[in-house]
């Protein structure tokens, strides 16, 4: 019995059918794996600003209302911002080694050249020459960066404390609340406000009264 095999064209049909199915599972996988790519990514940038976040609102809350000095000697207000510069005095600094210091501990929020938001923290209230801050990088990507403080009749200002009547501002007030406004990567513009509990528990008291 005589055995026919493929043909010349038939060899090329299914070579030509193997290249296409090859090309689709290529552009498939590729597909994949520049959407889980993306997925990662969109998912890293948002645990970073939520992280950044929640620095910000667990030192906000526990402001304090204590002044410090600086290197210099000078007094520096409890809570101070100033040409987009946050810098404030907190408290419930966590001690599990029982080591005999204050509760107390100063930080500061800084957005530098490169468009990433510095946290810097000193455990020492009133500065020695010398000593340098603990820093970290909270946010990345960051094209522009507004803070601004309120006040407890609710306006804002880009700076505090703020002078009143030509008078020298008070260094131991704390704002209502202070807000800041993020330009930052891939999620455009970010708007957060955290409220300062201590002022308006004073306030609350005052009202009360």
């Amino acid at each position: 019995m005589k055995q026919r095999g493929f043909t010349l064209l038939e060899l090329l049909v299914a070579v030509a059918i193997f290249a296409l199915l090859g090309v689709g599972s290529y552009r498939l996988l590729a597909s994949t794996i520049s959407t889980r790519d993306a997925a990662r990514t969109h998912d890293l940038a948002l645990m970073q600003l939520q992280r950044t976040f929640t620095a910000m609102n667990r030192d906000l809350a526990q402001a304090t209302a204590r002044p410090i000095r600086d290197q210099y000697g000078d007094t520096v207000p409890a809570l101070q911002l100033k040409d987009n510069n946050l810098e404030l005095t907190r408290a419930g600094v966590p001690n599990p080694l029982k080591q005999v210091r204050s509760d107390l501990q100063r930080v500061s929020y800084q957005l530098n050249n490169k468009g990433e938001l510095i946290r810097s923290s000193w455990q020492q209230l009133d500065r020695d020459r010398g000593v340098n801050p603990q820093q970290t990088i909270l946010l990345t990507k960051i094209k522009t960066m507004t803070l601004k403080a309120y006040n407890p009749t609710g306006s804002a200002s880009p700076e505090w404390p703020v002078a009143q009547n030509y008078n020298k501002p008070p260094v131991d007030t704390l704002p209502r609340s202070v807000e800041i406004v993020l330009n930052v990567e891939p999620w455009g513009e970010v708007r957060r406000i955290f409220a300062l509990p201590q002022q308006l528990e004073n306030e609350q008291k005052s009202a009360t009264q």
